[in-house]
């Protein structure tokens, strides 16, 4: 058997490898203009979980014609997001500046922290929801607080995952040309599972002849 042929393992693993350095890149460059990064963010998902995960399509493409199909939906919903974030920050910076009493400062470091952990779990499942489902801002925004809490245990599983993801790219900086990638990968895993629950018998059974058609 050539291990070097096509299909072998480890040429699907250098594909793969290549295919996560793309992905990132493509989605880091995206990120630049920033009031992006929300569309950057979805098209990160869908292409991830089309290209890395079920073998389909091509990273260039699938992420470009994502990126353009998106970017109206996703923009205002992702300036909407700075603007939440802004706010939690700008609270902060005030607790840490005038705050005196020590046990109003932990009530409200508390509080704090709280809201921007819903907050980063909120995105981490609106961006790749908007990704995977039609619907309106409004609507797509409620379900994704809604999945925050019908699913809290998931949700914890993915606030540990972006986590992990910071530590390591705090550790080692030029992770970040792969990170974006995979963390979006391991997140499909999570998601797809929670996100078939809300979709339509027709949607499943064509996940399910995806999912066969990998399989053989």
């Amino acid at each position: 058997m050539n291990i070097f042929n096509y299909d072998g393992g480890i040429m699907r693993a250098i594909n793969k490898f290549t295919d996560c350095m793309l992905l990132s890149i493509l989605f880091l460059i995206c990120c630049i203009p920033v009031f992006t990064i929300g569309t950057a963010a979805s098209s990160l998902y869908h292409t991830a979980y089309k290209v890395l995960r079920s073998d389909r399509g091509y990273i260039f493409r699938d992420y470009v014609e994502s990126f353009r199909d998106n970017f109206k939906q996703t923009v205002p919903v992702w300036l909407l997001t700075l603007a939440l974030g802004a706010v939690l920050a700008a609270d902060w910076n005030i607790m840490l500046q005038f705050a005196r009493n020590e046990n109003f400062l932990s009530i409200l470091t508390a509080i704090l922290i709280i809201g921007m952990s819903v907050l980063l779990a909120w995105t981490a499942y609106l961006f790749p929801y908007m990704a995977r489902f039609e619907n309106t801002r409004r609507q797509s925004m409620k379900n994704a607080i809604l999945m925050v809490v019908a699913h809290l245990p998931m949700t914890i599983v993915m606030l540990a995952l972006m986590v992990a993801a910071a530590f390591l790219f705090y550790m080692a900086p030029p992770l970040i040309l792969f990170l974006p990638a995979v963390y979006a990968w391991i997140q499909s895993f999570i998601l797809e599972r929670i996100f078939r629950r809300y979709m339509t018998e027709e949607e499943r059974a064509r996940e399910e002849e995806r999912e066969q058609e990998r399989g053989n």
